[in-house]
């Protein structure tokens, strides 16, 4: 609640400067398609929950993708399981480069709070980058906007055969880059709307 109560304030503009973030595993079953694993923040990396990625086919692919007013960014593929140090090398070569781009200088990263996230490696590395970084609060995906571009690539994935997972990742990225802007729009307008959505359930789950 101390989240929403923080930013129900908050203008369109001031929304529209946010990075959006967030990791998502798509597993492959033999080629007939695609089965998507969805896990509480904060259990990602629990022993039942992992599995191995692969390269040339089978087994699963992580992503990494973001999205601001702009539109949507940069969507990355992570070989092998995820760690502080991986998501560190996308910040510095994905992230960092696509904020100054279409930022400059005026943005907000957002992030959940994932173990990696906030270990002391990659917050070090945010106070020397100088990124400013939203406290996010914890088990809140209903409040992150990027939940929904998730599920809106798995719906249009959903009929979708491939081979392998390298064909399922650049089927994935065709979704991605072809999100319309009024997706974005409609996302980012709903913040306020879910700010006092959340205040109004007490900080229980809301329709988001």
């Amino acid at each position: 609640m101390e989240f929403a109560r923080a930013h129900k304030d908050w203008t369109i503009d001031q929304w529209k400067e946010v990075i959006w973030s967030d990791e998502s595993k798509f597993m492959l079953f033999g080629s007939d398609g695609i089965s998507y694993v969805r896990r509480p923040v904060g259990t990602r990396y629990d022993p039942k929950d992992q599995l191995p990625t692969v390269k040339h086919g089978g087994g699963c692919i992580m992503v990494w993708g973001a999205f601001s007013g702009n539109g949507v960014g940069p969507l990355h593929k992570s070989e092998g399981i995820m760690d502080k140090n991986v998501y560190l090398t996308i910040l510095e070569n994905v992230m960092l480069p696509y904020a100054r781009r279409t930022h400059e200088r005026r943005y907000t990263f957002q992030q959940d709070n994932d173990p990696k996230h906030a270990s002391k490696l990659v917050k070090k590395w945010f106070e020397n980058k100088r990124v400013p970084v939203m406290q996010w609060p914890s088990q809140s995906p209903d409040l992150n906007p990027i939940e929904h571009l998730w599920e809106h690539c798995e719906r249009m994935l959903a009929t979708k055969k491939a081979k392998n997972a390298k064909q399922k990742f650049e089927q994935l990225q065709d979704v991605w880059k072809t999100i319309p802007q009024s997706v974005i729009d409609n996302l980012i307008e709903s913040m306020p709307r879910r700010c006092l959505a959340v205040l109004k359930a007490r900080g229980f789950a809301t329709k988001y």
